[in-house]
């Protein structure tokens, strides 16, 4: 299991990294796999990150929804 300040910075930076209407459904663990999981608006609208630790999932998918952004300069 990761340190606690390990999970709390991962899904802090999964939340900052969600597009508009997004939401964070959950963090499921099957297996040593955790998988992080988060949706949109649109019926077709999901990101998913897996990694070994609970971090791991919400780390990559954090970065998946920053992908699926796009730059926020303005």
């Amino acid at each position: 299991m990761a340190p606690l300040g390990a999970l709390s910075q991962a899904w802090v930076s999964a939340e900052a990294s969600l597009p508009l209407g997004w939401r964070i459904r959950g963090l499921w663990q099957f297996g040593q796999t955790w998988i992080a999981l988060s949706e949109g608006p649109g019926i077709d609208d999901y990101a998913s990150g897996a990694g070994r630790y609970e971090y791991q999932a919400l780390q990559r998918l954090a970065d998946r929804l920053r992908d699926r952004r796009g730059l926020t300069t303005g």
